[in-house]
């Protein structure tokens, strides 16, 4: 004689509510705890969804005993945690273990609220899920429904590679520029840096042009040297708006009449002027874009494991950083020459700042490596 099925009505409170609300003991089984624990929790709280979810549970167990007079059923509630997560679903397992135990069921009827898309797989894992019933409230079910739609795709926005290129690396290509604009006080040009990213990312992207690119993906070279190729192009960008600017300022400064190259006298005068003007105005940018290139390199070195050479490229940046600071100063000479200079003016100050810090960074990676830098 053939075995009857056993099927399993089990209703699923994820996130504990029966148990933080009416301080019942979960799992719940029978049709009349079933009853007793959805009664308590709608006075605790008749605007829980979960209690419907529970009178649902036990509806559908009666009608299923009337239609399949056959087969035998049993109802029950298990519930995970507050906290959610992992220990949400090791709880409901755990519960669902303890049913199992007393009431070894063939199949599950599952009954939720409206969220079991991420509970099957776990459940499955115990017992195979023969259907899924929903238990939607009739006036807020168009609101649930559209809430599960809204985050399923604000979750793929996230976790989906191919829209997290546009959602979360365009924002943040902003954001480290932005870092570097008001890092050298050049917070003006944001806009023209917010134009130029989200206009390359439309022309990418409109043209199909970023299709085409995915393509020739495998003709690429190496990861490391993508990174470089990247870092120095971005370098070179940053450094050439950085001439622009120092040009086109210094530009200002030339008198209305010019006279020929050939009157050195004339040009050896206006010379400094136009040098100072333009380094205060174009260095930041400048130094920032060979700073970028610089950490290209150590980026690329850092993936080949290649730590000796990955040093030279932090002293690269030193020595860098130390520039801005000696070409801000000597253009202010340029521009005031009576100035005096004492030991403690800043111009000395940097430049011996830069030459000790670069002689301890040398004597550090020499006393790691026992191999001098650029050697």
């Amino acid at each position: 004689m053939e075995e009857k099925a056993r099927n399993l009505v089990l209703c699923i409170d994820r996130d504990d509510d029966v148990g933080k609300k009416t301080e019942l003991d979960t799992p719940i089984v029978g049709k009349e705890a079933n009853l007793a624990a959805a009664s308590a929790l709608a006075v605790a709280d008749p605007e829980e969804a979960d209690s419907n979810a529970m009178f649902g549970a036990v509806k559908l167990y009666r009608d299923l005993i009337d239609q399949y007079p056959d087969e035998e059923f049993q109802v029950a509630t298990i519930s995970g945690s507050a906290r959610g997560g992992i220990e949400s679903d090791r709880k409901m397992l755990e519960e669902l273990t303890t049913v199992l135990k007393d009431y070894p069921a063939t199949g599950i009827i599952l009954v939720t609220d409206g969220f079991a898309e991420s509970l099957t797989p776990i459940l499955e894992s115990r017992v195979p899920i023969n259907s899924v019933h929903h238990v939607v409230v009739k006036h807020s079910q168009r609101v649930e429904e559209t809430y599960a739609v809204i985050f399923r795709y604000l979750r793929m926005l996230i976790d989906d590679p191919y829209y997290a290129r546009i959602t979360l690396g365009v924002p943040g290509i902003l954001l480290i520029i932005f870092g570097f604009l008001i890092a050298s006080n050049q917070l003006e040009n944001a806009g023209l840096a917010v134009t130029f990213v989200i206009g390359a990312v439309l022309f990418l992207k409109g043209f199909g042009i970023y299709n085409k690119l995915a393509k020739i993906r495998p003709r690429l070279p190496p990861p490391d040297q993508q990174v470089v190729f990247a870092a120095w192009i971005s370098g070179a960008v940053v450094a050439i708006i950085g001439i622009f600017q120092g040009v086109s300022y210094a530009s200002t400064f030339l008198p209305a009449q010019l006279r020929p190259i050939s009157d050195l006298g004339f040009w050896a005068g206006i010379l400094p002027t136009l040098v100072a003007e333009f380094l205060l105005k174009g260095i930041d940018l400048i130094v920032i874009g060979v700073i970028v290139s610089f950490v290209g390199r150590l980026a690329s070195h850092y993936m080949r494991r290649e730590f000796d050479k990955l040093y030279q490229n932090v002293l690269s940046i030193i020595i860098a950083f130390w520039m801005r600071f000696i070409a801000i100063e000597s253009a202010k000479i340029l521009l005031e020459p009576g100035v005096t200079l004492t030991l403690w003016s800043p111009l000395i100050f940097y430049t011996l700042a830069s030459v000790a810090t670069t002689i301890v960074a040398v004597v550090l990676i020499y006393s790691r490596y026992k191999k001098l830098p650029f050697t």
